[in-house]
C-alpha cells in the first residue's frame, strides 16, 4: 500500500519535533536588555487606586480589573486569596508604584492572570513576593519558566522579560507566596495567532488520514463507451 506524498510529509513533520511549543524562547535580565531587543514595544501603567485608604479591593477567589486594554484576574480554582490595587500611599507599602496584588490565600497559591487584546512574541514586566519565592510564568503557547524573586513586597525588585517565535496571549503567574505583586507591563506590537501544537498535531492526523483513505481507493478505470451497433 503506497501513501501518496502529502500524508507521507505529514507524517514526518510530526515525528521529527516539527511541532514544538518551546522553541524560539529567550529570556532577559532586565528590562534594558528587553527593550533593545523589542524594537517597538506598547506599555501599561497600573493606575492608582481610587480608595481613600491607598488600595483598591476588586474581591476574593475569582476577581478581575482592566487597564489599558489588558485584563488582569484571580481564579478561584487556583486560590482563594484577594486580588487588590495597592499604592504608594497604603500604610503598609513600602513601594512607590501601584501595583497588583493576590495574597492571603488559605488555599491554593497565589495567581494573576494576564489577557491581552491580541497575540504578542514579546512581553515584560516587574514582579516580586513577601518571602522571596518562586514564581512559576505560564503563557499560553505552552511555555512555562519559573524565576525566583527578589522579596522585596511592594518595592518590586524581580524583572520577567521574554521574546518568542510562537505568539502569545495570556501569561499566567502563580506562586506559592503568601503575596504576588506585579507592575510595569510591556509588551511587543500584535501578531497573527498560530494554531496550538494540540492543533498542529490533529491537522496533521487530518492529513494522514486523508492520504491513507486515498491509498485504498482503486484506481478509477476509463468510462467503457457503448455503441448503438444499429449505427455501426
Amino acid at each position: 500500500m503506497k501513501m501518496n506524498p502529502a500524508a507521507l510529509g505529514a507524517v514526518l513533520m510530526l515525528f521529527s519535533g516539527t511541532v514544538n511549543a518551546n522553541a524560539g524562547l529567550a529570556t532577559y535580565a532586565d528590562f534594558s536588555f528587553w527593550s533593545a531587543a523589542v524594537p517597538g514595544y506598547a506599555s501599561v501603567a497600573i493606575l492608582d487606586p481610587t480608595g481613600s485608604e491607598g488600595y483598591d479591593d476588586f474581591g476574593s477567589g475569582t476577581a478581575s480589573v482592566s487597564y489599558g486594554g489588558v485584563l488582569f484576574a484571580t481564579n478561584a480554582a487556583l486560590g482563594n486569596g484577594s486580588f487588590y490595587n495597592i499604592g504608594p500611599t497604603f500604610s503598609g507599602s513600602n513601594g512607590f508604584f501601584p501595583v497588583l496584588s493576590s495574597q492571603q490565600q488559605s488555599d491554593g497559591v497565589a495567581n494573576i492572570l494576564i489577557t491581552l487584546a491580541a497575540p504578542v512574541k514579546a512581553f515584560a514586566l516587574n514582579f516580586d513576593t513577601f518571602f522571596g519565592s518562586d514564581v512559576t510564568f505560564t503563557l499560553s503557547n505552552g511555555e512555562t519558566l519559573t524565576l525566583t524573586s527578589a522579596g522585596n513586597a511592594y518595592d518590586l525588585g524581580s524583572f520577567f522579560g521574554v521574546t518568542d517565535d510562537n505568539p502569545f496571549k495570556t501569561v499566567l503567574l502563580t506562586s506559592s507566596d503568601p503575596v504576588l505583586n506585579l507592575n510595569a507591563l510591556n509588551f511587543g506590537t500584535a501578531v497573527s495567532a498560530i494554531p496550538e501544537p494540540a492543533t498542529w498535531v490533529m491537522l496533521l492526523l487530518g492529513f494522514v488520514g486523508i492520504g491513507l483513505f486515498g491509498a485504498r481507493l482503486p484506481a478509477r478505470r476509463a468510462p467503457t463507451l457503448l455503441i448503438d451497433k444499429a449505427q455501426s
